[in-house]
């Protein structure tokens, strides 16, 4: 007679199934987001990124469906996780000025562009022959605009100079924060990230902020 199933031993097995695909996913996407840094999406391949990884190719394309799936998991893990965005933008809404919010927005924004314009370079090198990469760039900058213009409302809250529209002033953001302007100023000009945030920072409290705030 076969003996019954315990089920906090499922659980537990379940559990360690789940840690395990974790666990796995994140190698590969650390295997990933190194090769098509240094390498450039074209050259970089599933094999190689399998064997950095140390898992199978086969677990790859059941995880990611291919190479564009990789690209777009590293995009997404440079993001930070929803509930710690959340934690930092109500911090910024509690700060008692719109100067400060929008210093505090600025430093924000600029800690994201640290983990995420790498990858913004790897898209936009992809986006020299993969359509696919043409369509994600033009999703990740509505999104980003989107999210800032819902960002200014809710959380910086400025008082706007006369005649600028939110979300001409989300559009003047958005400029002022891409991952092209940073890459620009840290990589191919060499200054510093704190260089670069006091330099976005004054250009948008002189743009953003009315003369009386």
């Amino acid at each position: 007679m076969s003996q019954p199933v315990n089920p906090q031993r499922r659980r537990y097995r379940s559990a360690v199934r789940s840690e395990q695909a974790l666990s796995t996913r994140q190698r590969a996407l650390d295997a990933a987001r190194a090769l098509f840094i240094d390498r450039g999406y074209a050259s970089t391949t599933i094999a190689a990124v399998a064997n950095a990884a140390g898992i199978s190719q086969e677990t790859i394309y059941a995880t990611f469906g291919g190479k564009r799936g990789l690209l777009e998991g590293v995009i997404d893990a440079a993001i930070p996780l929803k509930p710690e965005q959340d934690a930092a933008l109500e911090a910024i809404g509690r700060l008692p000025s719109a100067r400060a919010r929008l210093r505090a927005f600025v430093t924000f924004c600029c800690g994201v562009l640290a983990q995420t314009s790498p990858v913004h370079k790897v898209i936009r090198g992809a986006a020299d022959s993969e359509a696919f990469a043409i369509e994600l760039r033009a999703r990740l900058l509505s999104e980003r605009l989107a999210n800032q213009k819902r960002h200014f409302a809710q959380h910086v809250c400025l008082e706007l100079p006369a005649g600028l529209t939110p979300r001409q002033a989300a559009e003047r953001f958005c400029a002022l924060t891409s991952p092209e302007l940073y890459h620009l100023t840290i990589e191919e000009l060499g200054w510093s990230r704190r260089r670069h945030e006091e330099w976005i920072a004054e250009l948008a409290e002189r743009d953003l902020l009315d003369e009386t705030t």
